[in-house]
């Protein structure tokens, strides 16, 4: 079913010309335009160029097209970006611009401030929380401007919420191993809200996937000006109960998220042994 709704769209309108164009610039950027340490490892780059890649295939691709008719496949979305580009992006940047400007006390103070664990927990979850309220989802989902505007405003809460983790700047990374491992647990604690409410939902609670309209205008922001969706796809536009994708999208994120995170513990653990 899957397959045969995408084959009803063009190639243009299953593969972001824009998101692509934007990801490869910045790859170009960070490769070539950015003054590189000479210490600087390869497995960085690869990881930068690999978070730039999977934002690409998370909001790019065909999976967004999907993601705007099955819940569950915005929620694989959210993991894929958020829960495994981010910290990605992380661990790849070449911080000695940064590391330069931070000998500034005006510019240690704001890097204080912003990725102070306190705050990058109330940005992130405040954010993921705010985003899935039924009224603001429904919204967003639905305008150009706003549907960006969000995504930046998420990715770059998730880069800030995985900082304290990774600690990519070690004069700054003042928080202690077990410290880390209490962080990643509120973490874990903090996605259940949006987990048991998507979970216990017992009716449709977005109507971009319940209504025929809301779901159409949500799609037009995949098409390229001028295309629209093909007449006879709209009678299987719905196929799919929403209900059940709720309750789907809050199993693949209480999994993933506990996986994602509970393999950052090991990680940092294996970083502790290694030192």
């Amino acid at each position: 079913m899957i397959s045969q709704i995408l084959d009803g769209f063009s190639f243009h309108s299953q593969w972001n010309g824009g998101i692509i164009f934007f990801t490869l610039i910045l790859i170009v950027l960070y490769m070539f335009l950015l003054p590189t340490p000479k210490d600087h490892p390869k497995h960085k780059s690869i990881a930068f160029a690999g978070s730039m890649l999977l934002i690409l295939l998370a909001v790019g691709s065909p999976l967004n097209l999907l993601g705007r008719m099955l819940f569950r496949a915005h929620i694989i979305q959210i993991v894929v970006v958020l829960l495994i580009a981010a910290p990605l992006i992380v661990m790849g940047l070449k911080t000695n611009l940064l590391e330069k400007a931070l000998r500034k006390n005006s510019v240690k103070k704001v890097y204080s401030v912003l990725t102070h664990p306190v705050f990058t927990i109330i940005l992130f979850h405040g954010l993921l929380i705010g985003y899935h309220v039924p009224v603001m989802f429904d919204w967003i989902r639905t305008g150009y401007f706003t549907n960006y505007f969000f995504l930046i405003g998420l990715i770059v809460a998730a880069v800030l919420l995985w900082w304290p983790i990774i600690g990519p700047i070690k004069e700054h990374d003042q928080m202690t191993f077990k410290k880390k491992l209490i962080y990643i647990v509120v973490n874990i604690v903090l996605f259940l809200p949006v987990t048991l409410f998507l979970w216990l939902a017992k009716d449709a609670l977005y109507s971009v996937y319940s209504d025929t309209s809301q779901m159409l205008a949500a799609l037009a922001l995949c098409m390229p000006l001028g295309e629209e969706i093909p007449p006879d796809l709209l009678e299987t536009l719905l196929p799919y109960p929403p209900i059940g994708e709720q309750k789907n999208g809050a199993i693949i994120l209480f999994i993933t998220q506990t996986l994602i995170l509970g393999l950052s513990a090991i990680w940092l653990y294996m970083k502790k042994g290694r030192k």
